[in-house]
């Protein structure tokens, strides 16, 4: 059984084909991305560790969700509040029905009001992601980050450019910064039913990184400016059944919006204007991107 067996197969369905890369999206789950795959057919995605139930809607709860695949979390991704509104783990987009419009989607979020819409086109050696956030009739404080789970087995680790040279490890209270190494990069150093979450230090600059696999094989992400900071999230089977690393460039720095405005690192969508970015994924068998 492949992964795309494991999901649904009456509900919609938009498949995106590259010469490199192609991508399966579920418009009512949210938008999630269900597989990514490459010229070889090796599927880079995180299948569902159980059987897939309804798609979830607004008050769920994202661990008891599908635990798979890719999920934009926008306005945060730690449950929060925001000016007296109640803002969801994970955020709201991955409990909403996105509208398609060819490979383009977008939905409607009224907590804080704005319109998300993502689009996916092939290129020639992999895909790019167009995003944007027009806010309504007020000013919006934003929190985009993606949320890729890749399938992370063993020898599976992350390559960050040379200007990201310390993390701040956001699980420790105390927020100690560590000096980035192949012990923190590799999934094989997470104890298993443990987890790992980091964050690139604010000062430095991540505008992309590589999921390289023990067989070479490599998934490069870049990003646009707009996109400043870098969250990494390692999971060895603590809240799934096997092994992900999720590569996460976000607007804001941490995972909660509030703390983000609170340390003034966030970004902020003026009323009836557009917030836009752009992320790419690439496919490369090579290790010299750094």
């Amino acid at each position: 059984m492949t992964s795309l067996d494991q999901w649904p197969g009456d509900e919609a369905r938009v498949v995106v084909e590259g010469r490199a890369l192609s991508a399966t999206i579920l418009p009512e789950r949210g938008g999630k991305i269900i597989s990514i795959r490459d010229a070889r057919g090796v599927e880079w995605m995180s299948p569902p560790g159980a059987e897939v139930g309804r798609p979830a809607r607004p008050g769920d709860d994202f661990l008891r969700a599908e635990m798979a695949g890719w999920d934009e979390c926008a306005p945060t991704i730690v449950a929060c509040t925001v000016g007296r509104i109640p803002l969801a783990d994970h955020g709201e987009l991955w409990t909403k029905p996105f509208v398609v419009d060819g490979t383009a989607l977008h939905v409607d979020d009224d907590t804080l009001g704005y319109r998300f819409m993502r689009a996916i086109e092939p290129t020639d050696d992999g895909l790019t992601f167009r995003y944007s956030a027009t806010a309504w009739d007020r000013d919006v404080p934003f929190l985009w980050a993606a949320h890729p789970q890749f399938a992370a087995p063993e020898g599976t680790r992350v390559l960050l450019p040379p200007s990201a040279r310390h993390v701040v490890d956001v699980m420790d209270p105390v927020l100690p910064v560590l000096p980035w190494s192949p012990e923190l990069a590799s999934i094989d150093t997470v104890e298993r039913g443990e987890y790992r979450k980091l964050y690139v230090d604010a000062s430095e600059n991540a505008s992309s990184a590589t999921l390289l696999r023990s067989d070479n094989s490599a998934l490069r992400l870049t990003w646009s400016r707009e996109c400043r900071y870098l969250g990494l999230w390692f999971d060895n089977a603590a809240f799934r059944s096997e092994p992900i690393i999720a590569i996460e460039p976000s607007t804001a720095y941490f995972d909660s919006l509030a703390t983000a405005m609170d340390n003034r690192r966030y970004a902020m969508i003026p009323a009836h204007r557009t917030l836009e970015w752009s992320l790419t994924l690439t496919a490369t068998g090579e290790n010299d991107d750094y």
